[in-house]
């Protein structure tokens, strides 16, 4: 059972976004980035909001569905809400919008230190296909280049 529900990101969800990001990533995104994301016609902006009303957002994600292919360029659960499944959802959520603007694979960067990550890709069907050297500053690391196909009939 989901401890959150989704919903497509709005306005007024930015600053609860940059505050979500700087709670995640060595390399957060600020209020400006989201703001144009949510707005920007080819991405998917999804949040996550607890189903307790005190709690507000504890996840989202960002897709760029463009020709044929999605690019996933964000996926954060706030920290103590990591483990409960919220990244998986955010995921599947993914691949159903991908799916639904015609995309037929899915790639995405993660930094090659983060294993926790690294395990719910894998587990979702994304295979490393490449790497970027130096891809990250803060913390510095290499990433990872992963792809998925998105098959219209797979069941995810």
């Amino acid at each position: 059972m989901s401890v959150v529900a989704l919903r497509p990101a709005r306005a007024t969800d930015v600053p609860a976004l940059a505050d979500l990001d700087s709670a995640c990533f060595g390399n957060p995104w600020s209020a400006e980035v989201w703001a144009q994301e949510v707005q920007r016609d080819l991405a998917s902006v999804v949040v996550a909001t607890s189903l307790d009303p005190l709690v507000g957002l504890v996840g989202a994600s960002c897709v760029w569905l463009v020709a044929d292919e999605a690019h996933l360029l964000r996926v954060a659960t706030r920290p103590t809400y990591r483990g409960r499944g919220v990244g998986r959802d955010l995921l599947e959520a993914a691949f159903v919008s991908a799916r639904a603007a015609g995309c037929k694979t899915m790639l995405l960067e993660v930094a090659r230190r983060n294993r926790a990550a690294l395990a719910v890709y894998a587990r979702t069907g994304f295979a490393i296909v490449g790497e970027r050297k130096g891809y990250y500053a803060t913390p510095p690391d290499d990433a990872l280049l992963m792809r998925r196909a998105l098959t219209p009939l797979e069941c995810d």
